[in-house]
């Protein structure tokens, strides 16, 4: 008796193991149902749909967003990894000073480079400045950073060092990954991306974003820092 209990751990392990997989990916399935539906705004069960800096304004001036509007955010003027071909894109409104956009940060950078042209990710700008004052600041030098091709490393190290966004601290951020420090001084006094940050933020509120991080996943929006797991498998469900 005992040795025959012995011989059938290995199959209770296995099969408590796909029966946990199979909710997980019964979950994922519901999470994508929702995403097309336009309802996961309304759903309590993603906790990540609660990891959104809501801009206190815009939350008073737009009570009940549209969650079934499906809008085209792509843009050809923002920093964007991977293909004009691909089958999904992924348009993400962040600012700069928002720990949920930070938390998100990480999971979408990671993806961005596995699944390289097979997807389209692009980041656009929405400080919300009420809270983060100098977040409008610190995405005007992002566009900076991209006039030099360094976009994405400047991006990585202002997430990372997301408590000073200082002019002084953006200055020593854009010298740590090679730029030419003062030609994004000049750029940065010169308030060259100040429109370009505006009309982002605009086309945010277009879209119905009232807070940070918000994705659009070809045009659908979901709102909050999806977790990396998650994140993947919305990505795999698209891809299939």
């Amino acid at each position: 008796m005992a040795f025959s209990l012995r011989r059938s751990i290995p199959l209770i392990i296995t099969l408590g193991v796909l029966v946990l997989l199979g909710l997980f990916v019964g979950r994922v399935a519901f999470l994508y149902t929702k995403i097309q539906s336009g309802e996961l705004t309304d759903s309590p069960d993603f906790a990540f749909t609660e990891s959104v800096t809501f801009s206190p304004r815009l939350q008073q001036a737009i009570d009940n967003p549209n969650p079934d509007l499906l809008t085209d955010v792509d843009s050809d003027d923002d920093p964007a990894l991977g293909s004009e071909d691909a089958v999904l894109t992924i348009v993400e409104f962040a600012d700069f000073g928002c720990p949920y956009s930070r938390e998100a940060s990480f999971s979408i950078r990671a993806l961005a480079t596995t699944y390289g042209d097979k997807i389209k990710y692009v980041y656009r700008d929405f400080p919300i400045v009420e809270i983060h004052p100098e977040a409008q600041m610190a995405a005007e030098a992002g566009g900076c950073a991209e006039e030099q091709n360094k976009f994405w490393a400047f991006h990585d190290v202002l997430y990372q060092n997301q408590d000073d966004l200082s002019r002084q601290a953006l200055r020593d951020h854009a010298r740590s990954v090679g730029l030419d420090v003062p030609r994004f001084d000049q750029c940065l006094a010169s308030g060259r991306y100040r429109n370009e940050v505006l009309q982002d933020y605009q086309d945010g509120i277009d879209a119905g974003v009232i807070g940070t991080p918000t994705f659009f996943f070809n045009g659908q929006r979901v709102a909050g820092a999806i977790p990396l797991q998650t994140l993947k498998l919305i990505i795999d469900t698209y891809l299939d």
